[in-house]
């Protein structure tokens, strides 16, 4: 039988590694009032862009706002009240003991003021950062929480993508790697860059997490599935054949090697693919002639010819 060949070569070649992740927003959170009172105002539209600081939901705040115009009359009231015996102190007309507590009077006031306007404040829940938000989770009039989820904010003006790295490939990964990946449903081939490097090891996996970032991410949705493709850090010495050469064996995998003009299966041990290359670790030395046609028809011990040599 004639069959092409492929002779094995000790070649350098690109290290790439093939793994899934995780796509992820910029930023994203569920925004929670921080107070427990009645939504009084709903001022967001559903699935639209909002900016940072802009106010999202409003609360009922007619209570602390009465109880603020109480503090301002009578921080009012210190206030004159200070002025006064700041001009009697000098004259002796009042003591030390009045002018401190007059002053006193004032400052706690203020505080007061301040940490009453603080609780107005919080009635109004903004955006903390520019994005786009989900579906509203509320409707006006309802009573709210700390526990209660309002909506949900998420910044994909970017995209992360989590993904892990076996450990023996910790050291050939840094920050600012390129690396593609692909999502389901998409044609698209996306470019990432390597951001954050795990500084240590997952003991359950073994494997590092690596975060890369995607700045040109239409058509990407947070929580997606990726599959990533990393090419590594310099180049590897060693022997390649072509993917097609493979076939199973009873050990796993094995490629057929021609010897004295006979085809002869030997198992093998693979490492890393290539789009059309796969790294033989064990199984073959340099120069070995390897079946690369009429796989199915070979069989151990059956005369071939080599074409192609």
């Amino acid at each position: 039988m004639a069959a092409e060949v492929y002779i094995v070569k000790n070649v350098p070649f690109a290290k790439t590694v093939s793994t899934v992740g995780t796509l992820r927003a910029n930023e994203s959170v569920t925004l929670v009032p921080e107070l427990s009172r009645r939504l009084a105002k709903i001022q967001v539209k559903e699935g639209t862009e909002v900016v940072a600081g802009e106010i999202l939901f409003k609360l009922d705040d007619s209570d602390l706002v009465a109880v603020l115009g109480e503090i301002d009359a009578r921080l009012k009231l210190a206030d004159t009240n200070k002025q006064r015996v700041e001009h009697l102190l000098p004259s002796k007309a009042i003591s030390q003991q009045e002018f401190d507590s007059f002053t006193a009077e004032f400052h706690i006031l203020e505080a007061q003021r301040y940490t009453q306007a603080v609780q107005i404040s919080k009635t109004e829940i903004r955006a903390p950062f520019a994005g786009r938000v989900g579906v509203r989770q509320v409707s006006e009039g309802a009573f709210v929480s700390p526990q209660t989820p309002l909506i949900t904010l998420q910044d994909v003006s970017r995209i992360k993508v989590d993904f892990p790295l076996p450990e023996r490939y910790a050291g050939e990964v840094r920050s600012g790697q390129k690396f593609t990946f692909t999502v389901a449903g998409n044609g698209r081939i996306f470019q990432g860059e390597v951001a954050v490097l795990e500084p240590a090891i997952d003991v359950a996996t073994r494997s590092l997490l690596v975060r890369g970032v995607c700045t040109a991410p239409e058509g990407l949705l947070p929580g997606g599935f990726a599959e990533v493709t990393l090419t590594l850090e310099g180049l590897a010495n060693g022997f390649m054949v072509p993917s097609q050469a493979i076939v199973p064996s009873p050990s796993g995998q094995g490629v057929y090697l021609i010897e004295n003009g006979k085809a002869k299966l030997q198992a093998v041990e693979i490492g890393i693919r290539t789009d059309d290359r796969v790294q033989i670790l064990r199984g073959v030395n340099e120069n070995d002639v390897v079946v690369t046609t009429n796989l199915l028809r070979i069989r151990p011990g059956l005369e071939v010819t080599a074409l192609g040599k």
